[in-house]
């Protein structure tokens, strides 16, 4: 009950919580971003708004970071590493959550998407289409966008599917979850060298950035370049896609269980590059 209430009187986790949660639901909700610029002919448009969606995960990150930072302080001065360890726990299955949403609205953004981009093609400026959220007419067009989510499932069709598509989500979402609170924990396990602990998270999201690069994006995008150029049926993109999604999702839940044995990893190799 302690810890319960430790949890729940901890508003840094609950910022942590709701950021991390609008991070991988707009994250995911940005893949439909490839289908509303094909059903507007406008591909190469999409895939630079997407840049923008990019721009607002990184800075809401740039603003998760300090509260993530007291968080660890705060738990290594008061020797609350065990409910530290469940708060990152937390932390990670609100990823998971903001993945799932994610995914239920992914049609949904796809059609506020299609609306972004005509309105964009219309005004040349991307603050113009901003400064149409001051209308309340917008916002129900946004409700009127509200629909189910449907990446027309066919077996045949996921056959065909790459599976090269399915090991390097999960992966890099694993990776990608798990990198930075994996530092973190291993700050406090060998407090003495807190800093170059923290560090290393820069090079396990390295490493997951270099597997999106290699192995995941240029799949998709070659997949896109087919249907857009009629080569393939855009549902063969939708099934594609949402392998890639729910490979994002599993790798979530595996990034609970990479959390503890990525830390200690991380403080053997903090320790030998400290005492190098």
């Amino acid at each position: 009950m302690d810890i319960f209430n430790i949890l729940i009187n901890d508003k840094r986790l609950v910022i942590i919580f709701v950021i991390t949660f609008f991070i991988n639901f707009l994250s995911v909700s940005s893949a439909s971003l490839r289908f509303a610029g094909i059903k507007t002919n406008s591909i190469t448009t999409s895939l630079s708004l997407s840049n923008i969606i990019l721009l607002i995960t990184r800075l809401a990150n740039l603003f998760q970071t300090p509260f993530l930072g007291s968080m660890i302080d705060l738990a290594f001065k008061y020797n609350q590493i065990d409910t530290l360890l469940l708060k990152l726990h937390i932390i990670i299955f609100s990823a998971t959550l903001g993945t799932f949403v994610g995914i239920l609205f992914f049609n949904t953004f796809e059609n506020i998407f299609i609306k972004w981009i005509n309105l964009f093609n219309k005004t040349l400026s991307i603050p113009k289409t901003f400064y149409y959220l001051i209308y309340p007419k917008t916002y129900l067009v946004i409700i009127k966008s509200i629909s189910k989510v449907n990446f027309y499932l066919d077996k045949n069709v996921l056959k065909e599917v790459p599976k090269i598509i399915i090991f390097s989500s999960l992966f890099v979402s694993a990776f990608w979850t798990t990198g930075v609170l994996s530092a973190m924990y291993a700050s406090v396990l060998v407090p003495e060298y807190a800093r170059t602990a923290t560090i290393l998270s820069g090079i396990v999201n390295g490493i997951a950035t270099i597997l999106f690069t290699i192995f995941l994006d240029p799949i998709i995008a070659h997949i896109t370049d087919k249907v857009y150029n009629n080569q393939k049926d855009i549902k063969f993109l939708y099934n594609s896609v949402f392998l890639m999604l729910i490979f994002t999702l599993l790798g979530t839940i595996l990034a609970q269980f990479v959390l503890k044995p990525g830390a200690y990893l991380i403080a053997i190799i903090t320790k030998l590059v400290a005492t190098f």
